[in-house]
């Protein structure tokens, strides 16, 4: 007999499918109807699948990584958060026993900062860990109520959470989905991180497959918007962007679309925290601009130096007792003086690369590291392959060298092309200058909405200021970013490299 939801060979005698859950019935009886909403289904799937294991309750919340219910361990009789991991998340036997193995080292996690993981496992074809059911609220929540914290508050938080990341990554454990909803706060003010669950052991490989993205979006670091390995640099970026939150009340990046994320991600420079609030101390400001740095290289070498950082700055017994007085409060859905605080600044969902010239010398955390990201930023747009580099001591030519276009044939690429025209005015003295070349090699290369060269490498003269780069060619997606350049700089954006569009039946 087969599932008729999934399809699966179900043995005889088997009231339910191993692989969905669904329950099945001889042929010869009544046609089983399940009834409800698409949620209530999928429920009601799951109360069969761990029926004499758990007693599911209702849903609590879902991610892009899975659904957490309210249930009952039946043999124990006690509240957990079950975590139901989403069927793509290696389900193959392999990842399956990966899974285990490295769930059995999360499992062994004990710190007063850590949601403690009580159970993992695998019931008819579903992965599920099952956790401490916390009384309180996650931080998402409050800071949607609340907006934003007080800086004592928001430092209490991300010490306590910077203490579990440091014990964690000292076991080689990597989070990868450090996000506010996985924050905790229960009614004794007390700061736990969950979801260790969906972890990864360091020195082993990843739980899905090469290349695949593994993450929640506005959390995600650019070498996870890569598709490259998570590393505790990545769990660092992600807790710099709940300290972002924790200040301001939203995350850095907002987009409705996942590539506009991961284009921020990788390029767009993060918005000055200055310009939203006034009472942040200028040391915080730079630990939070050095964990959003977008190269793990420019993060904390370890997470432990981090959070000595964190114990570094300011924070009085006052402050402490205030602030866990504040978190209890917030736990139990009160509310707490509210921060004044001015808007952030919208920003756009296009690429923009921020350049810095030669003279400028900073931080080695507040460096613009805008064209790290090019390489890889088609594995979830599947729209561009580029890489590129600064060179401070680049040759350059006295005259700008501009292609004639050679004739395109008209396709469907071509409406959206930019008119052709002279090349760019003569920019003053010391403009900066951009070189860069394209594949294919008929690509139209247009600066400011004027078409300046085909493929071949080129140099163009740019005054200083903002400038729209597009790069267009017959059956390929469309590269267009927008280019931030500084008097005097010379940016080699490169080899820019189209994907080809997909094709559609």
């Amino acid at each position: 007999m087969t599932c008729f939801q999934c399809g699966a060979p179900v043995p005889d005698g088997s009231r339910f499918c191993g692989r969905c859950g669904m329950q099945v019935s001889d042929p010869r009886v009544a046609t089983l109807i399940v009834e409800g909403a698409e949620g209530e289904a999928e429920l009601e799937r799951l109360r069969m699948v761990f029926a004499g294991e758990f007693d599911v309750e209702r849903e609590l919340g879902r991610g892009g990584m899975g659904v957490i219910y309210r249930a009952t361990e039946l043999a124990l009789a006690r509240p957990v958060a079950l975590k139901v991991l989403a069927p793509g998340l290696g389900t193959a036997p392999r990842s399956t026993e990966r899974f285990r193995r490295e769930a059995r080292v999360v499992a062994e996690l004990e710190h007063p900062n850590i949601v403690p993981v009580y159970r993992v496992g695998q019931l008819g074809g579903v992965l599920f860990i099952a956790m401490k059911l916390v009384d309180g609220r996650s931080l998402d929540s409050i800071l949607e109520a609340q907006g934003p914290l007080a800086v004592p508050v928001a430092l209490y938080v991300l010490r306590a959470a910077g203490r579990a990341l440091a014990y964690a990554h000292q076991r080689a454990i990597v989070h990868r989905d450090i996000k506010s909803a996985n924050l905790l706060v229960d009614h004794d003010g007390r700061v736990l991180v969950t979801d260790f669950g969906v972890a990864l052991h360091a020195a082993d490989i990843t739980l899905t497959e090469a290349g695949a993205v593994i993450g929640t979006p506005a959390f995600m670091s650019p070498e996870q918007c890569r598709g490259q390995r998570a590393g505790p640099q990545s769990d660092q970026y992600a807790l710099g962007i709940v300290a972002f939150e924790l200040l301001t009340g939203s995350v850095p990046f907002d987009s409705d679309t996942v590539p506009g994320f991961i284009n921020h991600h990788l390029h767009s420079p993060v918005p000055d925290l200055r310009r939203v609030r006034d009472d942040i101390p200028e040391v915080l400001v730079a630990l939070v601009e050095r964990l959003l740095a977008k190269t793990p290289e420019e993060r904390f070498e370890t997470s432990s130096a981090m959070q000595e950082a964190f114990e570094a700055l300011p924070f009085s017994e006052q402050d402490r007792r205030s602030s866990e007085e504040a978190l209890r409060q917030l736990a139990r859905g009160d509310e707490v003086p509210r921060v004044l605080s001015r808007a952030l600044p919208k920003i756009s969902d296009a690429t923009t690369l921020v350049v810095s010239g030669p003279r400028r010398r900073a931080r080695p955390w507040r460096r613009a590291a805008a064209l790290a990201g090019l390489a890889s930023a088609a594995l979830a747009t599947g729209a561009i392959l580029a890489s590129g580099r600064i060179g401070a001591n680049e040759p350059r030519r006295a005259n700008p060298v501009i292609v004639p276009p050679p004739a395109v044939a008209a396709d469907s690429a071509a409406a959206d092309s930019p008119p052709p025209g002279p090349s760019l005015p003569t920019a003053p003295p010391g403009a900066a200058t951009l070189r860069l070349h394209t594949i294919p090699a008929d690509a139209r290369i247009a600066i400011d909405g004027r078409q300046v060269g085909v493929g071949s490498v080129i140099d163009v003269s740019l005054a200083a200021g903002s400038h729209r780069v597009q790069v267009r060619a017959s059956g390929y997606a469309p590269f267009d970013s927008t280019l931030a350049v500084a008097p005097g700089d010379f940016v080699n954006l490169g080899r820019i490299s189209l994907a080809p569009r997909s094709s559609r039946p």
